[in-house]
Parts: C-alpha cells; sequence; structure tokens
C-alpha cells in the first residue's frame, strides 16, 4: 500500500473523495481547517445537550 499527501482546490475535494471510494482509498490526515471545523461542531453539539439537560458542564474542579 502506498500513502500520498496531496494538496487540492476546495473547489475539486468534492471529486476527489468520490475517486477515493471508487478505489476503496481512504483519508489517513484531514486538513487542519476540517478538524478546526469539526472541533466547533462537537462544541456545538455539547452545548445544546448542556442547555438541553442531557449533560453536565464542566466545572473548574474538572480542569
Amino acid at each position: 500500500m502506498t500513502t500520498l499527501t496531496i494538496q487540492v482546490d476546495d473547489k475539486d475535494t468534492d471529486f476527489l473523495l468520490q475517486v477515493l471510494k471508487r478505489i476503496n482509498g481512504k483519508i489517513v490526515k484531514t486538513s487542519k481547517k476540517e478538524n478546526l471545523l469539526d472541533g466547533i461542531k462537537k462544541g456545538l453539539q455539547e452545548a445544546k445537550q448542556i442547555s438541553e439537560g442531557k449533560l453536565q458542564p464542566l466545572s473548574l474542579k474538572d480542569i
């Protein structure tokens, strides 16, 4: 198996992901932007769960 690191324009990302799926490829490392967006998304989901009472907020002792 060969591991490649490539850089493509944002507009070409969807096309590249479709090609990778067709050849059973997988993404080993995601972009920093995607990691940041995933973290924000997770934080918003946790904030929603806290406001709904489904998740307990962290206290200063937890940190």
